[in-house]
């Protein structure tokens, strides 16, 4: 199942239902919706899956460049028909993600989203541009937060996922990402200042998984667990060589018919889980 272990995320959109005499899936991409394309566009991405859930919502999946890439994304574009926005909070939230998304032409496709505003720069868009910075966090047109980062031609390099971890659970979600995903221990990163990124490395499948604990203060509580009403709800896959062990300590999001992919919960992470 090793080639199920792509870098593949998503998040959840604000998408108003259709009328009763309208084709779902003939409706055009309007709102965040269609600025969500165009952004993926641009990123070299296109839709290779679509489905449509009567009175739930629609979804587009997003890919880019073949499998064997170090460097291959895919992106889950999911609309909900209930979703809606959080309040804003002057802190993260216990398990908000950041996506990592690498580009063999970083810098130029940096310029062309904030030329059409399509992403709100958090670090300074002007220091990645001229070379000073190897990295640029935004804010997306589908309320997810990226890191935009130049291919490298390692894997757990350009996978990498950030999760907003509360200090006290730092130290379990370690030890439980190391047992059920082999993850290992390779130091620390500052993260723009606001944080420290804990960093759980696999080379192979690679991923690196960040765990951010913030610098001063408290994270907020997880909001909930409703992945069909927050806009901006986040989730990743994520392989594990002991899939039926990580199905024993995690909870059930929902079923997943028996099929490769698992839909789960797991120290706050909603997670696509897949057998390595």
């Amino acid at each position: 199942m090793t080639d199920l272990c792509i870098a593949h995320f998503g998040t959840t959109l604000i998408e108003s239902a259709p009328g009763t005499d309208e084709d779902q899936a003939s409706i055009p991409m309007t709102g965040e919706l269609a600025r969500t394309d165009r952004f993926l566009t641009i990123l070299g991405m296109e839709v290779y899956i679509r489905n449509m859930y009567p009175g739930i919502g629609r979804q587009f999946i997003y890919r880019r460049g073949d499998m064997s890439d170090a460097d291959y994304i895919e992106k889950d574009t999911f609309t909900s028909y209930t979703a809606e926005p959080l309040p804003a909070l002057d802190v993260p939230r216990v398990g908000e993600t950041i996506f990592r998304v690498p580009h063999r032409q970083a810098v130029e496709v940096a310029g062309t989203l904030a030329e059409e505003d399509l992403i709100t720069p958090l670090s300074s868009l002007e220091d990645f541009v001229s070379g000073t910075a190897d990295r640029l966090l935004f804010d997306g047109p589908d309320r997810q937060r990226y890191e935009l980062v130049t291919s490298s031609a390692a894997r757990h390099e350009n996978h990498r996922v950030y999760i907003w971890t509360a200090d006290e659970d730092l130290a379990a979600h370690k030890d439980a990402y190391a047992k059920y995903f082999n993850t290992i221990d390779a130091g620390t990163e500052d993260y723009y200042g606001e944080g420290t990124a804990h960093l759980l490395v696999r080379e192979t499948p690679g991923i690196t998984i960040a765990l951010l604990t913030l610098n001063e203060g408290k994270l907020a509580p997880k909001n909930s667990f409703d992945i069909f009403k927050e806009a901006g709800y986040s989730h990743f896959r994520l392989g594990s060589p002991n899939k039926a062990d990580v199905l024993e300590v995690a909870t059930e999001a929902f079923p997943d018919g028996g099929g490769d992919v698992s839909f789960v919960h797991f120290n706050n992470a909603y997670l696509e889980l897949v057998q390595v």
